[in-house]
């Protein structure tokens, strides 16, 4: 009764349909595990590309009949005005950006503090009354204090009753 099931179980094993020696199942349509996950990424991959390609497709906006093409190109120059690269360079010029501070020429790299005025300063020239910034904070303040507490009137009817 042994000999038979064994030989049965032997009968049953296929080779992996890819043609990588291992044994493949039913189960996995004749393919070894390593070929049948490999076979079920590749599927699902090609299942987001054809979602992603039909969201993409739908998703997509003609262009903007009320720009002309003058706008076009205001545009394109705004946008390229000045860019960095990953060195720091300015595209433009070639000079590197500076990350000293303004008042005693202090390599601050990472450590830089940048003013309201847009200087860049050291830990010591970083507040206003050490490097006489010209921006106005008590405009700016008090500019942020109007937009953010509207004037509260009291009923004319309270005087009355």
């Amino acid at each position: 009764m042994d000999s038979t099931t064994t030989s049965n179980a032997a009968s049953d094993r296929v080779l992996c349909v890819k043609g990588c020696g291992f044994y493949g199942s039913e189960e996995t349509k004749n393919m070894c595990s390593k070929c049948y996950n490999h076979f079920l990424k590749t599927q699902i991959i090609d299942k987001t590309a054809k979602k992603l390609e039909g969201l993409s497709l739908a998703h997509t906006k003609p262009p903007n009949p009320s720009l002309s093409s003058s706008d076009h190109t205001l545009l394109e120059q705004d946008s390229g005005s000045k860019t960095l690269n990953a060195a720091g360079f300015d595209s433009d010029t070639g000079s590197r950006w500076k990350s000293r501070c303004k008042n005693c020429n202090k390599k601050v790299g990472l450590t830089g503090f940048k003013c309201r005025c847009g200087d860049l300063f050291c830990g010591k020239h970083r507040y206003a009354t050490e490097h006489s910034c010209p921006f106005d904070y008590k405009k700016f303040d008090r500019e942020i204090l109007i937009k953010e507490n509207q004037l509260i009137k009291g009923d004319k009817l309270a005087q009355r009753i």
